[in-house]
């Protein structure tokens, strides 16, 4: 009896239709803002599944998530069907695009800035005949970059160099069960940053040292309306600050915090202004009761620049005692002829200052010139 019972389940289940999964593919590797993507989509694991007359797809880079429509080129044949996504505007660097609400597989894309100069006289000179993609949903991937990350070598003092890595992590969804119920925690992010010195000048290469900035905020951005030039983002939480060591080379710090960034386009290209301040109160300082009066109590950002082009940022900070730190920043993107698969930028940075470690807080160092690359700038 039992056996029969599942010989007719199983047979039930045969019966159900397949629900269509469905692959994409695409001859390209690279796009560009205002060009024309061709795409083959093609429906695996259900027999006679058509693919639609247009499909809805969810493109995600490394800041930005955004919808738009695939629209369809010739007829169908068979199980595939060639679909056509002209590149929204602001979509740039690594890209995945996959279906909205649909197993799908996803694609990889590079995507460049649009062309400016003639380039773009001659592209305007045929506009694209599909429509434009919906509005940009403001809303960045669960994982993404926090802080700039960069490797940098230098010469000053001996030869050494300077990397970070940074990433934040978006703790509930806008659209899962508990960012449904409570709003408010759908900003909540943990976020992380490693800081480190390398010494290349010793024999055994070692690290002078390493800041590890395991971080608890909460974020809101405030865009304005669609053709606002301005937009607003405050970070504010708990941080902790340490290098790792212990006994005499031990350094620890406990903050909460504030930080504003604030930017506004210029004119009509693609140039802005940025202002950043950063305000904290120390909640342990044990390791280093002093560090008030080297590093204060707050700092200050500014940034200038092109999105698609060079940017310069520059990070100001003065103690108590009248001492502090000063680092400059100049980025520009090395996938201008020189490097065009890649979201890398040339970077060079200048710091003269007290603090450029946690370890040495107290202690100016030779002022340093170091050139690298950086991945988020």
């Amino acid at each position: 009896m039992r056996t029969k019972c599942l010989l007719l389940a199983l047979g039930i289940l045969a019966a159900l239709p397949a629900r269509a999964e469905w692959l994409l593919a695409s001859r390209e590797t690279r796009i560009q803002v205002g060009q024309a993507l061709i795409l083959t989509v093609t429906a695996v694991g259900a027999a006679g599944a058509a693919a639609p007359d247009s499909l809805p797809v969810v493109i995600e880079t490394d800041t930005l998530r955004q919808q738009a429509l695939l629209q369809p080129v010739g007829v169908a044949e068979g199980s595939s069907r060639r679909y056509r996504l002209v590149w929204p505007e602001g979509l740039t660097g690594l890209a995945v695009l996959a279906l909205e609400g649909e197993a799908s597989s996803r694609l990889l894309l590079m995507a460049r800035p649009a062309p400016v100069g003639p380039a773009l006289a001659e592209a305007t000179a045929n506009p694209d005949p599909v429509p434009a993609a919906p509005a940009a949903v403001s809303r960045a991937p669960a994982l993404a970059s926090h802080e700039p990350m960069y490797f940098l070598l230098g010469a000053s003092g001996g030869a050494n160099a300077r990397f970070q890595l940074s990433f934040r992590y978006r703790l509930f969804d806008p659209d899962g069960l508990v960012g449904r119920a409570v709003p408010a925690l759908q900003g909540l992010h943990f976020g992380y940053t490693q800081t480190s010195l390398w010494d290349l000048q010793a024999a055994s290469k070692p690290f002078r040292d390493t800041s590890y900035r395991p971080s608890l905020f909460y974020r809101r951005v405030w865009e304005g309306a669609p053709d606002s030039r301005h937009r607003w983002q405050l970070d504010g939480g708990l941080e902790h600050e340490s290098n790792g060591r212990d006994r005499l080379e031990s350094r620890s710090i406990n903050i909460a915090f504030a930080k504003l960034d604030w930017r506004r386009k210029l004119g009509e290209g693609d140039y802005q202004v940025a202002v950043m301040p950063k305000l904290w109160a120390y909640l342990d300082r044990e390791d280093n009761p002093d560090i008030h009066r080297y590093r204060g109590f707050f700092d200050l950002g500014l940034g200038v620049g092109r999105e698609a082009g060079w940017r310069l940022t520059a990070n100001l900070r003065r103690g108590k005692a009248g001492v502090g730190s000063s680092q400059l920043d100049l980025t520009w993107p090395l996938s201008h002829g020189i490097l065009s698969d890649t979201g890398s930028y040339l970077h060079l940075q200048y710091f003269d200052g007290q603090g450029q470690t946690l370890l040495d807080y107290n202690r100016a160092g030779h002022p340093q010139l170091r050139v690298g690359f950086s991945i988020v700038r």
